[in-house]
């Protein structure tokens, strides 16, 4: 059997920040295996995203794609499963691939549906019934300006909490009367699944793929996300020597004292309690002596501070996201004539990316005709760039800095403009230190969703100098369409 012979990657335009890839494997002129990873926009408009997928069944052969990855379950991976349904629906899944973090006979993703189910059900009651609360005080005293700053600030804040958690559980209008949840797209998703049994859908970190028919010559490496029986690969959001900038959000182990101190008891009750050990609480005797008409006067609300802790409510909420984030399923494409690798690691943060380098991972990828973590980073010619640029989203020295291939190519899923305000908007896409990283090691040789080809931070001089005029021609014909920009790696 020939093997392939190149393979086309494109990346959509969705019309909002997300990721939709579309993978064409050729042999002599003709695809024979078409790959789609993720097909989703943060709240992107319905017409826009059906765009992409009516291109994708336009180019696919037979209105078949043999390979449906979804890398992990947030809005701006998924939502095109619910938007452009009705195309999708016309479009057979021949194989679907998602992490074991999806699979719910998992015993140890039970546990984390457990974990992730009661953290997202307790900040969403606590924030919601702050949030109603700010809004009324809000009204009825205007006349401590102060008290007012503090009230406008702390909105603000639990308003951008909201906006963040619209990536775990948001609905999405599809049609009148008809709303479709995150859940609901990846059900769609493996529902439609049509290799047998589905208990082959869900992949772990070592598993090593290859000969897929259509796609010989191709080994697919699963190098995330990590299978630890304590979660803290997944629960380790950031170790601040592995990423290029830092930030004060600790992820999700860390702030389990504040989560616990609001978890509820049961559906109808949330508890707002100090997240303070009882031995920093006043006795009787210590509150006999508090005067406390005077610290509940309305004249000093502006000094109360009981809930001053509930202000880490846009914290909290950014650090669930980035839990699931580190769910994203990782993956090495590597073509065995040459070594070289594709790199596709969705939103995957520190605690994945560091455990792609664990012995047992390593043994199981070597065990299974694969090749170490190490090996497939220091051939990597084509990299997606994590989370849409983030300082989080892509490591140092456990990743980045080990790509050691002269020419690399790197697509980055980005519209800036469309970075959600709780993220911190645009001015913090793509990281200032990551981009210039990111940059320097591919001698220029960047594509965004929203620019092309970049021409900033002295990209054109460097590809200049490591590039030839054709090379560089190419790469300009490879992202003028508005819909996709496309890159073709020749095997």
């Amino acid at each position: 059997m020939s093997t392939i012979d190149k393979i086309k990657i494109r990346m959509y335009n969705t019309g909002s920040v997300g990721d939709c890839f579309l993978l064409l494997f050729e042999k002599a002129g003709a695809t024979t295996f078409a790959m789609l990873i993720d097909c989703g926009g943060f709240m992107t408009k319905k017409e826009l995203i059906t765009k992409c997928v009516e291109n994708i069944k336009s180019t696919v052969t037979n209105n078949t794609i043999d390979l449906v990855v979804v890398t992990h379950e947030h809005l701006d991976h998924v939502s095109g499963f619910n938007q452009a349904r009705a195309v999708f629906k016309d479009i057979t899944f021949k194989q679907v691939w998602m992490s074991w973090a999806e699979n719910e006979s998992d015993p140890l993703a039970k546990k984390l549906f457990k974990e992730k189910g009661k953290k997202l059900k307790a900040l969403q009651l606590m924030i919601e019934k702050n949030l109603a609360g700010i809004k009324k005080n809000i009204k009825a005293d205007p006349r401590q300006r102060g008290f007012q700053r503090s009230l406008k600030m702390r909105n603000a804040n639990f308003s951008r909490a909201l906006e963040i958690l619209k990536f775990e559980d948001v609905a999405s209008l599809m049609s009148p009367g008809v709303t479709l949840k995150i859940g609901d797209a990846m059900k769609f998703v493996k529902d439609k699944c049509v290799a047998k049994p589905k208990s082959q859908i869900y992949k772990k970190p070592g598993d090593v793929i290859k000969d897929l028919k259509g796609a010989e010559g191709i080994k697919f490496h699963i190098l995330g996300p990590p299978y630890h029986s304590d979660l803290h690969g997944i629960k380790n959001d950031m170790q601040h020597d592995e990423m290029y900038s830092l930030s004060r959000r600790l992820g999700l182990l860390v702030n389990d004292f504040h989560f616990n101190a609001i978890a509820s008891k049961s559906d109808s009750d949330v508890r707002l309690i100090s997240p303070f050990h009882t031995k920093y609480h006043m006795d009787e005797k210590e509150q006999g002596k508090f005067n406390r008409t005077q610290y509940n006067a309305p004249a000093n609300k502006w000094r109360q501070i009981e809930y001053d802790w509930l202000d880490e409510g846009g914290d909290l909420a950014i650090a669930l996201t980035d839990f699931v984030n580190n769910t994203s399923l990782a993956m090495a494409l590597e073509i065995e004539s040459s070594g070289n690798v594709l790199l596709f690691p969705a939103d995957a943060q520190s605690g994945n990316w560091i455990s792609w380098h664990d012995k047992q991972v390593t043994d199981d990828l070597v065990k299974n005709g694969g090749k170490s973590a190490t090996v497939l980073l220091n051939k990597t010619i084509f990299y997606k760039v994590g989370h849409h640029g983030s300082h989080n989203g892509t490591a140092s020295t456990s990743g980045l800095e080990m790509m050691k291939e002269k020419k690399v190519m790197a697509f980055m899923p980005l519209i800036q403009d469309k970075v959600p305000d709780a993220w911190g908007g645009s001015k913090n896409f793509p990281a200032k230190a990551l981009y210039t990283k990111i940059i320097e090691m591919t001698n220029g040789a960047v594509i965004r969703t929203d620019k092309g080809l970049i021409d900033e931070n002295g990209s054109m001089e460097l590809l200049k100098k490591n590039y030839t005029v054709a090379e560089i021609k190419e790469m300009k014909e490879a992202s003028k369409n508005p819909l996709y920009h496309e890159w073709v790696v020749k095997v």
